[in-house]
């Protein structure tokens, strides 16, 4: 169910953290897709993850690529400014993936991997209580790649929802749905 964004929010930090132990550590991504009126991406410039860190117009700015899962805190952050999102975006989907070098993994296979979003006023602010929040090891443990959250545009409102849409071939299969073409 959408619910709209507080009036003033203009930033944005979408914050994914997962925990395991030394033994068992595990590569997890978070990526965003900016989609247009028809759900799919503008260009390649509107997929933000480790490769591509910066949307081209800064309205999405990707936090750096956590490789095991065992810094304390959120480990992977992606900060949006609503006010950079051009017109013609409509949406902005968040995606968590595991590294393509990992072998079938599922998100139960942590001891959490949590999603969440909350209101900051810059990139070094960490956020007060989050507006929204899901643990994909409790909630989605058999799935192992999924857009987890949605912002999207009505007219000059902002609005979330929770979607967590599985896709059982990884990002490839995200990139597809989103309008991108993988090599």
């Amino acid at each position: 169910m959408k619910k709209q964004l507080d009036k003033g929010t203009d930033l944005i930090r979408v914050g994914l953290r997962w925990d395991c132990d030394a033994d068992n550590r595990l590569d997890l991504d978070l990526s965003a897709f900016l989609l247009d009126e028809k759900g799919l991406a503008r260009s390649d410039a509107d997929f933000v993850f480790y490769n591509n860190p910066v949307s081209e117009d800064e309205a999405l700015v990707y936090s750096g690529d956590d490789r095991n899962g065992i810094v304390d805190g959120t480990n992977e952050s992606i900060f949006v400014d609503l006010n950079k999102i051009p017109q013609n975006v409509q949406k902005a989907v968040f995606c968590v993936t595991f590294d393509e070098s990992e072998d079938e993994r599922f998100f139960g296979e942590a001891e959490s991997v949590v999603l969440n979003a909350c209101a900051v006023t810059d990139p070094f602010d960490k956020g007060g209580e989050p507006f929204c929040s899901v643990d994909l090891a409790a909630d989605h443990s058999q799935s192992s790649s999924m857009a987890v959250l949605e912002l999207s545009r009505a007219d000059d409102a902002w609005s979330y929802e929770m979607v967590c849409e599985s896709a059982e071939f990884g990002m490839i299969e995200l990139c597809s749905r989103y309008g991108l073409a993988v090599e």
